[in-house]
């Protein structure tokens, strides 16, 4: 994650047209589904809502509401294709016992800052292929190897356990490229980690890497160009054994590529609503 002490999410507000955009698309879900709470609260509860009254400026609501969410100040949120929306609300109810959320409050939508990074190690399986320039056999190696992303010898295990990674790694593998465990990852790039057996082939490396390929929990991303920005040595965890850490950055970018990596770091966050209360301080 960034060191910048800046907020890493800020909201943007939705102007009328996009509001009663975002609506719509939601109740056209096939799972149609929105969250509600009271500020500072940590229960939530799951809604379902049916229709939209776009002149009423309300979405009617399938479900009962408990008797204390009625006519109070509430927030809500909902997810569309990995983004997520904001506002504050109140549910009435009328004689026809049905449930109505009012949306006549701005609706906002959490932007992550660009330099904003996902600590991806070691709770998610994200990795970066790399086309290998040298792919002569190699000796045995105590880390995973470039030329095939996997180690050929137990060692690689015992190394595991001292950067503190004893987890079995996927499999994925494309012909051609080494594969390296991502640290962090942006919409703009990424940094990985590596040991020194492998740091002879990583400083092989062209500085403009081409084509590279980002494994994110087994889903595959192609990045059209990448370029190194740095290389620095550290210890592992024994405070004896040199590992090395990379910097990489995203080339030629474009904006479906952008809204992709953007929606695959969203879905790992945990839920932004208390950002949201916090934005609305």
């Amino acid at each position: 994650m960034s060191s910048s002490k800046q907020p890493q999410v800020y909201f943007k507000k939705l102007n009328t047209a996009e509001k009663e955009s975002k609506i719509y698309q939601l109740v056209n879900q096939k799972k149609s589904e929105l969250t509600i709470w009271k500020k500072g609260s940590e229960k939530k509860i799951k809604l379902h809502p049916e229709t939209f009254l776009k002149t009423k400026k309300q979405l009617e609501i399938l479900d009962k509401v408990p008797s204390d969410y009625l006519d109070v100040p509430l927030l809500y949120s909902f997810d569309l294709a990995g983004l997520h929306f904001f506002g504050k609300t109140k549910i009435t109810t009328q004689t026809n016992n049905k449930y109505y959320l009012h949306c006549e409050e701005d609706l906002f939508k959490s932007e992550r800052r660009s330099n904003f990074r996902l600590l991806t190690y070691p709770h998610q399986d994200v990795y970066v292929h790399l086309k290998v320039i040298n792919e002569e056999k190699t000796e045995e190696s105590n880390v995973v190897g470039l030329k095939t992303g996997t180690s050929e010898t137990g060692l690689f295990k015992n190394f595991l356990k001292i950067i503190g990674d004893d987890g079995e790694e996927t499999e994925t593998k494309i012909e051609g490229y080494g594969k390296y465990r991502v640290l962090d990852l942006s919409v703009t790039g990424l940094a990985v980690q590596f040991g020194e057996f492998e740091n002879k082939l990583f400083s092989q490396l062209n500085k403009d890497l081409g084509l590279i390929y980002l494994e994110f929990n087994s889903e595959i991303v192609k990045i059209p160009g990448g370029q190194i920005l740095y290389k620095q040595e550290t210890l592992a965890n024994d405070k004896k054994t040199k590992v090395y850490k990379a910097g990489m950055q995203f080339l030629n970018i474009d904006t479906n590529l952008d809204e992709k990596l953007a929606s695959l770091i969203n879905k790992t966050l945990r839920s932004l609503d208390s950002e949201f209360e916090d934005f609305l301080k």
